[in-house]
């Protein structure tokens, strides 16, 4: 989750040498340090309702997931995702901290501050990861999911998920998410229902 973006250009290593010791995360886009905030209780309660979810299914087959702390690097950005899961091994980048470099699915939390940085520039960056197969955007006021699924080098397919009743098939992960798992206790059961 990330907000205003500093002015000063700087370069990644500088960039590395500044998140070493940082009281607060940021991620690295064009040059520029982007602050990030703190989540909120839906945030965080979406964010672990996957780890649930999404960690059981893929216990004992090769993937892993990591989440908030674990930076990705897209070409030269470095981005902090909600949720990131690789399969057949993390491939980490180890340059003043480390850096997940292959993976398959991305998960960002949307909130009214970061919801166009993370269908926009954030998006942009995640594109040019070569092993990325699916990108989630997780709604926290309503039962509602956004995913784009890699359909060539240059392709993607735009699909949502709607109501607690909904599922979506993460081909990439052999895996069904159900929408009422990933709003437990954040949205009322009832809430949300398709008719």
């Amino acid at each position: 989750m990330a907000t205003n973006p500093r002015t000063a250009i700087i370069t990644l290593e500088e960039y590395l040498a500044a998140e070493e010791v940082a009281e607060e995360r940021s991620e690295f886009v064009d040059g520029e340090v982007v602050a990030m905030v703190g989540g909120s209780f839906r945030h965080n309660t979406i964010i672990h309702n996957l780890h649930m979810a999404i960690g059981t299914a893929l216990r004992g087959r090769g993937c892993g997931m990591v989440s908030q702390g674990m930076r990705v690097k897209a070409n030269r950005d470095v981005l902090y995702p909600d949720v990131a899961i690789h399969c057949g091994g993390a491939q980490i980048e180890d340059r003043r901290g480390e850096m997940l470099l292959n993976p398959v699915v991305i998960v960002e939390v949307l909130s009214p501050s970061t919801a166009d940085y993370d269908h926009g520039r954030k998006w942009e960056s995640y594109r040019s990861i070569p092993t990325l197969q699916d990108y989630l955007l997780v709604t926290q006021d309503a039962a509602r999911v956004e995913r784009f699924t890699r359909q060539g080098e240059h392709f993607w397919l735009y699909g949502e998920t709607t109501g607690l009743d909904g599922e979506i098939q993460l081909e990439s992960l052999n895996v069904t998410l159900k929408l009422a798992d990933i709003y437990d206790g954040v949205l009322p059961a009832d809430s949300g229902r398709e008719e």
